[in-house]
């Protein structure tokens, strides 16, 4: 597979590269582009695929600039085509709308939206090629508003439809689209607050199955999603 992943140097991006590098590590390995603002995190990812027989190249830079999502799909040229796009990275900056800048409102919706759609119109083309598939990572709060988070959650809304109308445009090109909303996690965002027993036990009381996601979790289902088994899901 020949992929692009954002927001991978930690949590739920690094666990989807890892995922795909073991996944083909028996039919030839995985080529990713992996695309963060943490550079130093980005290297050590690249050393642990190469350690599974894949091949990546680390594009270290912040998709809120306008230019970075084109310089990441140039950056997979060197793969010899693409196969999927994960666009993984995400940002939240919390603050009550009632005096929310909107110099943050804008860069909010910069990462979570508008890189998003350009990571896809720049794919495009090899992904028509390729008849692949793109996976966007959302989040419940995109379905489910959360205080503070009011312009995370509209973005992550904006960032369901938009999969929804990519998934509508491009299916006939042979181009699946499909998203998923990771519930609660275990990332190096998140730690801190599930380091407390009663925190912990407070949120896992909410949860049917009475844990709190791990990142691998989460890579198991953008794998499945990028996989032969999911060929007829699309649009979800």
């Amino acid at each position: 597979m020949r992929a692009i992943v954002t927001g991978a140097a930690r949590g739920i991006g690094r666990a989807i590269c890892l995922r795909l590098a073991r996944d083909a590590a028996g039919s030839g390995g995985v080529r990713v582009v992996v695309a963060d603002q943490h550079a130093d995190e980005l290297h050590s990812l690249v050393a642990e695929i190469e350690a599974l027989g894949g091949q990546a190249i680390a594009v270290a830079g912040d998709l809120s600039d306008p230019a970075q999502p084109g310089r990441v799909v140039e950056a997979s040229r060197a793969l010899g085509g693409l196969d999927a796009l994960v666009s993984n990275a995400g940002i939240s900056i919390p603050g009550p709308l009632a005096s929310y800048d909107m110099a943050h409102w804008d860069k909010v919706f910069a990462v979570n939206v508008r890189a998003p759609l350009m990571l896809a119109q720049a794919a495009y083309p090899a992904l028509k090629e390729s008849q692949g598939a793109i996976v966007m990572t959302t989040s419940i709060s995109g379905t489910n508003a959360h205080e503070p988070l009011g312009a995370y959650s509209a973005s992550k809304g904006a960032a369901l439809m938009l999969a929804r109308q990519l998934a509508n445009e491009w299916g006939p090109d042979g181009i699946r689209v499909n998203a998923f909303s990771p519930g609660p996690t275990v990332t190096p965002g998140t730690a801190r607050a599930y380091a407390s027993p009663t925190t912990l036990a407070q949120r896992e009381g909410r949860i049917p199955l009475r844990r709190i996601g791990a990142v691998e979790d989460m890579a198991g289902v953008v794998a499945f999603l990028l996989g032969k088994d999911a060929a007829y899901v699309h649009g979800v």
